[in-house]
Order: structure tokens, then sequence, then C-alpha cells
């Protein structure tokens, strides 16, 4: 049976106000941009979520609900919870992550419009305390938040610190191995200031600093692509295309200088490697590679 709300609006309509082709010129990847939603286009992203509910999203969200503690005798501890105990978390100061959230027709639309998988475009909702707010970090993936209710100030990087990073990061903790020849003795500290209210977008590219403070109970509305990189199209999509060849699922024979010569004779590496070159040059076979992608894009 058709659905008979409206369509909930796309990246277009959404950022109207600054155009998308400048979006993806000036920001996408490259820095932060805060904008006003429409008042028709922030009452459809109202209705696409729903009532804002501790015990509803607790039991929608499909990846589980935490509760985020941190103050001045407690680090910052994820805690997983159910319906009941985030009530009494929410209750002493948590703020609760709801992972993953069911609101299908929203992010559907962000991820056929990016041309990203949709499998990689998650919602999810965040409920913030008066006192709540997180520390310095970034993330790992491109984030479109919305503000649904009350007030949330954000203090955030203008550009990423780390380009595209494979991890995200908290300021102050470990380096991990991952971002150890990426991001360098020391993160710097965000320093542009974001006032979010009902109906406000903020785009935050992965790899941005930012840290946030509440000042009154919120709700916000997270949007986030877990990217898939251009290397992971090529090898997901290559290696499923190629596995259906004989001549590519052979032994590899005859590479290196301490080979013998007889077995030299059956390396054909070159030839695969000239074959390879005319796939990626078909139009064609590129498309079908990035289709295939789309549909299984963890192989």
């Amino acid at each position: 049976m058709p659905d008979p709300r409206p369509d909930p609006p796309d990246l277009r309509r959404m950022l109207a106000a600054v155009g998308i082709e400048r979006f993806f010129a000036d920001y996408w990847q490259r820095r932060t941009l805060a904008l006003a939603l429409e008042v028709e286009n922030f009452a459809r992203i109202l209705d696409e979520v729903g009532p804002l509910d501790i015990a509803r999203f607790t039991g929608l969200a499909r990846e589980g609900a935490q509760a985020w503690v941190a103050n001045d005798y407690i680090a910052h501890s994820v805690i997983p919870v159910d319906a009941p105990n985030a009530e009494k978390l929410f209750g002493i100061g948590a703020t609760l992550y709801f992972i993953n959230v069911p609101i299908d027709r929203l992010t559907h639309s962000l991820a056929d419009f990016l041309g990203a998988p949709r499998q990689k475009v998650i919602a999810s909702l965040f409920l913030t305390p008066s006192t709540g707010g997180a520390s310095a970090h970034f993330d790992k993936n491109e984030n479109f938040t919305i503000q649904l209710t009350g007030a949330k100030r954000w203090i955030v990087g203008e550009f990423p610190t780390v380009a595209s990073p494979p991890d995200g990061y908290m300021l102050g903790q470990t380096i991990p191995p991952s971002l150890k020849n990426l991001l360098g003795e020391a993160a710097e500290q965000p320093n542009q200031t974001v006032d979010m209210r009902p109906g406000t977008l903020l785009y935050v590219p992965r790899g941005t600093v930012h840290r946030t403070e509440a000042g009154e109970v919120s709700w916000s509305l997270n949007l986030s692509y877990s990217p898939s990189m251009w290397l992971d199209l090529v090898k997901v999509g290559l290696q499923r295309q190629l596995a259906a060849s004989a001549r590519w699922r052979g032994t590899v024979t005859g590479v290196g200088k301490a080979c013998d010569p007889a077995a030299r004779e059956a390396n054909r590496l070159p030839e695969l490697i000239a074959e390879l070159r005319e796939t990626l040059a078909d139009p064609d076979e590129l498309d079908r590679l990035c289709r295939a992608f789309l549909d299984y894009p963890d192989g």
C-alpha cells in the first residue's frame, strides 16, 4: 500500500539555501556548513522521525541504545541500555544515543542522492540533557545533524584535521595505529561556534574535530554515511567480477627474482594487467562494477 505521506525532502531541497552544486564543489568532504531548513522541509523531517520518545527509540534502534556518561569524576563511558535504564541514566545526566533507527524513507533518499550504498547511510537520535555534551573528537563518517528540539552549541573546526580518516578519534586519548601517520602529534581544538536551534542543519565532514554543549534538553537527528572508499569500490567490485574468471583464479607462479626461468614462463600477470586495463577503460564495465557495488558494498 502506498505511503500517504509526502516524500521526505531530498538533499537538494535541504541544501537549497546554499545550492547543491556549490555544496559539492565547496563543502562536501572539505568544510563544515550550517544552515536553516525551510519550514516545510523541517516539518516533513519531523513527520518522518515521529514521536520523540525514549522507550520507542530504544525498541526501534537496530544497533541498540547507549548512555554516554561523563563528569568531573567519571571519564567518558559508554553503557548499553534498555528502556528503563535509559530513562534512569538520562535522569542523572547521561546523553542517550539511539543507533540506526529505521527512518528508511529519509536514509534511502539521502543514499540514492549521494550515489552511495543504502546500507551505509543510517539515522540515529541523540537525547541530550541540559548538562550534557560531547568531548572534542572527530568521526570517520560524513555527518548531517538536524536539531529537532531544544538548543545545542557545537564548537567545530572549519576544515577536517585528517582528510578521509579510516577511524574516529577522541582528543587526548591514545592515537590508534591507523591514524598515527595521518594525525601527527596533536589535533587542534575546534574554534568555530554553531548554535543549533530546531530546524538547523549542520554538515560536518569526516575527520573534522568538534565538541558540543547543550544548555537545555534537546533532541537531534544524525544522518550518518559510513563511507565506502573508492578503494573499497575497486577492491570489492573487481574481486567479485574477476573471481568468475579461471585465468584470474589461477595460481600465482613465476614472480620474484629467485624463481626458476621455466617458472617465469608461467607468469600471467602482464597479460592479466592488460586485460584489466581494457576492462577499466570500458564505460559499460565500469557502470556494471558500480551498480554491483551499490547492491553489495561489503562483498
